[in-house]
């Protein structure tokens, strides 16, 4: 007997999509519930769906490697893909996308860091990668469409194509998407974007997937330490300078440190220095080999720089009223982005914000409607 939860997702997708019947369509697969359930009912759904896993970076290779539960894209990611494929009924393939997941991922992580930032790797491989290099390797294979496991809405009327927030906000993965054009927005499908992840798990036990029930990844793909830190060292990066100075914002060294790339905009553990009232990072100035320290209210500001601004939907000719979120769960404040030059922009907040990290994105709304968004810059 047909399940009522499965059938409604099949017709969903059928009429969302607009798509004929046995339309090519890669799912991009990285062996979770959330990619499974979607390639799984695609597949159900007509269309000639090829699944694709993403080798990005051999962590056999890496110092300290293992497969532990919680990172993605491990062997078994790899193998809980190819089994949901094989079992569904269509095809699956592992491509090889390490050299260009090194060049526009890593080494864009480890630069921002000895830059004294703070990178966001999972928006830069959505950019790079998922939807700019598979588009490539997806028009290739004759398929006009990637699919992904993203909680994000794609919706069209006659001014194009918007980037909209899942109808879940618990799950809502808009702000890492804000890279998208109207150029990938009309070839992307996110499936999932009616649903809940209570019931794409629902959808993943009806539809028989072994996958149903597992455990979501939390952590980088390629720093198999659990530290940023230990990463690039271990990669042998770290800049040839000695331990450095730790100032107080009023000037006055309070201690040394070992390392400006390990410390983050915000941090309060670990800093190493004994004082009256609580500390946190304000910055850190690596053409100095400083780390600065203050009170909380060192962290407030009302306005940050940003570079590599892009643009949804059509780029504004002049200052832009919205809300801005500088990071994935934080809360949207008002505020006005007035462009400085081609990709540039300054974001004044109404109210001021707290911890504005340079490295990490911030992105812009109007309601539910993701604008763009850019990356935050050193003041």
């Amino acid at each position: 007997m047909p399940n009522a939860l499965v059938e409604r997702a099949v017709a969903d997708l059928q009429a969302r999509t607009g798509l004929a019947p046995g339309a090519r369509i890669v799912a991009a697969m990285s062996g979770g519930v959330d990619s499974s359930v979607m390639a799984a009912l695609l597949h159900r759904a007509g269309f000639d769906v090829l699944g694709v896993s993403m080798q990005l970076f051999d962590k056999a290779k890496a110092p300290g490697a293992t497969d532990a539960e919680g990172r993605c894209c491990t062997l078994d990611d790899f193998q809980d893909a190819r089994r949901v494929a094989f079992e569904s009924g269509f095809p699956h393939y592992v491509v090889d996308f390490e050299t260009r997941f090194r060049e526009t991922v890593i080494e864009s992580f480890i630069e921002g860091y000895l830059a004294g930032e703070t990178p966001s790797p999972c928006i830069r491989c959505n950019q790079h990668v998922k939807f700019r290099t598979l588009l490539e390797r997806a028009e290739a294979l004759g398929a006009g469409h990637v699919a992904t496991g993203h909680y994000a809405r794609i919706t069209r009327d006659a001014a194009g194509f918007h980037l909209r927030k899942a109808l879940d906000p618990a799950k809502d993965q808009s702000y890492f998407l804000f890279s998208h054009t109207q150029q990938t927005l009309a070839r992307t499908l996110f499936p999932l974007e009616g649903f809940t992840k209570e019931e794409v798990r629902a959808l993943g036990r009806e539809l028989g997937l072994h996958v149903a029930e597992k455990a979501e990844s939390q952590e980088i793909c390629f720093v198999t330490e659990g530290r940023y830190d230990a990463f690039i060292e271990a990669e042998g990066r770290t800049p040839g300078v000695g331990g450095g100075e730790i100032r107080h914002v009023d000037g006055r060294v309070l201690g040394r440190h070992e390392g400006y790339w390990r410390f983050t905009v915000g941090q309060r553990r670990g800093l190493g220095v004994a004082h009256a009232e609580p500390l946190y990072v304000i910055r850190t100035e690596a053409a100095a080999n400083l780390v600065w320290v203050g009170p909380d209210s060192a962290l407030l500001a009302t306005e940050c720089l940003v570079r590599e601004v892009s643009w949804c939907g059509p780029e504004p000719t002049g200052p832009l009223a919205c809300a801005a979120k500088i990071r994935s769960r934080g809360l949207e404040a008002e505020a006005l982005v007035i462009p400085l030059a081609p990709g540039r922009a300054k974001v004044a907040f109404l109210e001021p914000q707290r911890a504005v990290t340079p490295g990490q994105a911030v992105v812009f709304y109007r309601e539910d409607e993701v604008l763009g968004g850019g990356w935050i810059g050193p003041s």
